[in-house]
């Protein structure tokens, strides 16, 4: 069987942040590539370290985001795959063993085990957002991806479990909900991010992806192509940028503004010579800041944030693995020599992270900052590859019911 697709079937991410949401509607070209035909985004202040703080403020920067995205296509889109991070992430490895019904492994017996192996004891106010398994055994032979259609008498399965506060995604539910949208699914910023940033060879290597974003830094250790370890730090570029606004004593635009303008991690040469002009927030004039003197304020708050990284790398007992390095992606890694910076200070090989392109109307190359939510689309297509209207047969049966789910599916998106 081959792969088809329909240009009318639509792909919706929403990734909502501590200072932006972002919204990313992609749908499929004549060769069943996906493509990106609407984009929205919109400033948010209704988030506190990526925890909903203020549903008004979080819910009108939605409708503004979906809005946008809307007017570039003709799809009035009500489900929606989107992220979620907080310092109420926690993960968990699992273990479970079950006997083999038939002396074949079947998808039954699979999901079975990973079940088994999902439970476990977890806080009355978590619940789980993601199993994924690691690895299967099957008497003894350890290390198998796919036991299906193996023989054996008992199945084994290792798997990572993340869980989220059962609060937070009541909260961040409600407001997509009364943003006039549904909720299909949720998923792990940094699972997401990884999707649309790392090579399968890093993943297979052994990688440590940290999205740094406005209000967290999102942790996720692969190793032998499987996520390992996921954490997420209370700190991020927002913290960076309250540094600034603190130290120059002017307003937060302003400071937001000089770290994207002027940020850095490296003093170059002639960096004494530079002035940096400073908005007062009063009438009274502005004044001026050295560039050395700016640099010195971000690098004190990114060595904390990276002392953190690195605590957390080296309590994941996955250290000796990560042989790729780290990969750094999310907006708050736009700082001129992070790179550079944090391979001196973490002693590994790093880079940064930027989306894989998609074709379609905005090329998204190099703006880190949309990593996430090209990676929830990404996550998405994979899973829709495996469902049977994306499967074409040469069964006329199957053609016609082929035909005819394709015409609900466009009348629905169209006029619902």
């Amino acid at each position: 069987m081959a792969n088809t697709t329909n240009k009318d079937e639509f792909i919706v991410a929403l990734d909502i942040g501590t200072t932006k949401v972002l919204c990313l509607v992609a749908d499929y070209d004549d060769n069943g590539e996906i493509r990106l035909v609407g984009v929205g985004q919109e400033a948010c202040s209704g988030l506190n370290k990526g925890v909903i703080s203020e549903i008004d403020a979080t819910v009108n920067s939605i409708r503004k985001a979906k809005d946008q995205a809307r007017t570039m296509t003709n799809c009035k889109f009500t489900k929606v795959i989107t992220g979620i991070a907080g310092n109420h992430i926690q993960s968990y490895n699992g273990n479970a063993a079950i006997n083999i019904l038939n002396d074949e492994v079947t998808q039954e017996d699979k999901d079975k085990v990973i079940a088994s192996a999902s439970d476990i004891s977890i806080p009355p106010d978590q619940e789980i957002l993601h199993r994924i398994p690691q690895y299967f055994t099957i008497d003894g032979q350890m290390g198998i991806k796919e036991p299906i259609g193996m023989a054996g008498k008992r199945l084994e399965a290792n798997v990572h479990v993340i869980t989220c506060s059962t609060t937070a995604k009541k909260n961040l539910t409600k407001c997509i909900e009364n943003s006039f949208l549904e909720v299909d699914e949720f998923v792990l910023q940094p699972v997401a991010s990884s999707y649309s940033v790392l090579t399968d060879e890093e993943k297979s290597l052994g990688v440590c992806l940290v999205d740094i974003g406005g209000g967290t830094t999102d942790i996720a250790i692969f190793t032998d192509g499987d996520i390992k370890h996921t954490a997420v730090i209370p700190a991020a570029g927002q913290m960076v940028t309250n540094d600034i606004r603190i130290g120059l004593r002017t307003s937060l635009e302003a400071a937001e503004d000089i770290k994207k303008k002027y940020g850095s991690l490296i003093n170059e040469a002639n960096d004494a010579q530079i002035n940096i002009p400073v908005p007062s927030v009063s009438d009274k004039p502005e004044s001026e800041i050295s560039k050395p003197s700016l640099t010195h304020i971000i690098t004190c708050r990114i060595d904390e944030i990276f002392q953190q990284i690195e605590e957390e790398i080296n309590s994941s007992g996955w250290a000796s693995k990560i042989r790729a390095g780290i990969v750094f992606t999310g907006g708050g890694c736009k700082l001129n020599g992070l790179d550079t910076y944090a391979e001196n200070k973490l002693l590994m090989p790093t880079r940064i992270g930027s989306p894989k392109d998609i074709i379609g109307i905005q090329n998204l190359s190099g703006q880190t900052r949309y990593s996430t939510a090209v990676g929830l689309l990404l996550y998405k297509d994979e899973k829709l590859n495996d469902m049977p209207h994306r499967q074409k047969s040469d069964n006329p049966i199957i053609k016609y019911i082929e035909t005819i789910w394709n015409k609900f599916s466009i009348y629905f998106q169209r006029e619902l």
